[in-house]
């Protein structure tokens, strides 16, 4: 990594933050014949890229661009311009260009066809060549006489043109999440949107919960069961945690939930554990072994559908032989099935985070540009912005897209 030594220069572009936005945005300015240098605060680049998907990096999907952006709610059209001019062909040509191909695993999602994150990194370093500095931090953003002014945590100040803001969210700070960018946005008179933990683990309040963890179930469907939420279910795998639930089933809802829980005690998380089994089929069901009879229990019965832990769970102690089962207990256990509610208390903190729910007001900045409204020459990307994600490689390709439109 470069030592400049002439802190005196005054670049085009210096980019806070070398995880895939701020890579994605030096490349862009590069490309585009411009004076560059990365800032970046930990002791090597790309350390949250590495880590993603177990190491082999969900980079984006099959998804076409309208729905994709849909996905991520809220203000998912100011996505569209970033996104139109990376995504789908466009995104696998580019990889497919500097010689990171990617695969469709499952017919929705793309990785790199070698299998390690650490690919995708290469690429842009070595694009990038001498023009990031590591170890470094950026403690104050200044405009002045045209020129922005980057006081670092060494004393050096570094001058440029333009400024892209890609330092990423508050999630993993073992890996470099922080409140750093978020930080430098408000005190230059930006507005932050409250910050929550997302994509992580939800705790329960019922500590009997944790008794069934590292039971996975393949396919759940998670709701929040609040008056007026217009959150959509998540559907998918969920695993029972010491302390609650995690898994793709959840972890599109731990930022919401987050953000209900500043407003009330707990959230009522609604689960379907049989989502292909109809109320009627398993209504007839039960019916069927209550006529039957025997010394069964029906913890045991219900091994066809649910590991036994997780069975006597839904029981609630009521665990009789098969011929001393009450229809009413058959009911109450048929709606649990189909609908349990679970009292949310809290997410897991920010050390199990892997994105950020919200961040700097899309209303103060330009989509077509990623340029601040307040201040020319300052340009956000990637989690610094109020922008959030399902699972699925939806946050890498917001990343990737917003940094080229920052940095271009």
């Amino acid at each position: 990594m470069s030592t400049f030594s002439n802190h005196g220069l005054l670049f085009d572009t210096i980019v806070i933050g070398a995880g895939p936005a701020g890579l994605a945005a030096a490349y862009a300015s590069v490309k585009s014949g411009k004076k560059v240098l990365v800032i970046e605060k930990m002791p090597r680049p790309g350390l949250k890229l590495l880590a993603s998907g177990g190491g082999r990096c969900n980079v984006t999907n099959a998804l076409p661009l309208e729905e994709f952006a849909g996905r991520f709610g809220r203000y998912w059209r100011f996505l569209l311009p970033a996104l139109s001019r990376f995504h789908g062909k466009t995104m696998l040509d580019f990889f497919q260009h500097h010689g990171v191909p990617l695969t469709l695993s499952d017919g929705l999602h793309y990785f790199p066809a070698s299998g390690k994150a650490g690919d995708i990194l290469q690429l842009f370093l070595a694009e990038l060549g001498n023009n990031i500095i590591c170890n470094e931090k950026i403690t104050a953003l200044k405009f002045q006489n045209g020129v922005w002014l980057l006081t670092a945590s060494s004393g050096k100040i570094y001058r440029t043109k333009k400024v892209v803001c890609a330092c990423g969210g508050r999630g993993y700070p073992a890996l470099g999440g922080s409140m750093a960018g978020y930080t430098l946005a408000e005190t230059l008179g930006h507005t932050v949107t409250p910050l929550y933990p997302s994509m992580t683990g939800v705790i329960a309040a019922d500590p009997r919960v944790g008794e069934c963890a590292g039971i996975s179930l393949p396919d759940c469907i998670a709701s929040i069961a609040v008056k007026g939420c217009k959150i959509p279910p998540q559907r998918g795998e969920l695993l029972f945690t010491h302390r609650g639930f995690s898994a793709f089933a959840i972890l599109d809802l731990a930022g919401n939930i987050a953000g209900l829980l500043t407003e009330r005690p707990s959230v009522p998380l609604k689960i379907d554990f049989l989502p292909e089994v109809s109320a009627a089929d398993l209504e007839n069901e039960f019916e069927s072994w209550r006529k039957k009879g025997g010394t069964v229990k029906v913890s045991h019965l219900l091994g066809k559908y649910l590991p036994r832990r997780a069975a006597l769970l839904l029981l609630d102690g009521d665990d009789p032989e098969i011929s001393r089962w009450k229809a009413a207990s058959s009911r109450m256990l048929l709606q649990k099935l189909k609908g349990a509610i679970f009292e949310i208390s809290g997410t897991e903190p920010w050390e199990k985070a892997m994105v950020t729910y919200g961040g700097v007001s899309l209303k103060e900045v330009d989509p077509e540009t990623l340029e601040s409204k307040k201040f020319p020459g300052l340009f956000f990307a990637g989690e610094m912005l109020d922008v959030t994600g399902p699972c699925g490689g939806f946050n890498i390709t917001w990343a990737l897209a917003s940094g080229m439109t920052a940095g271009r």
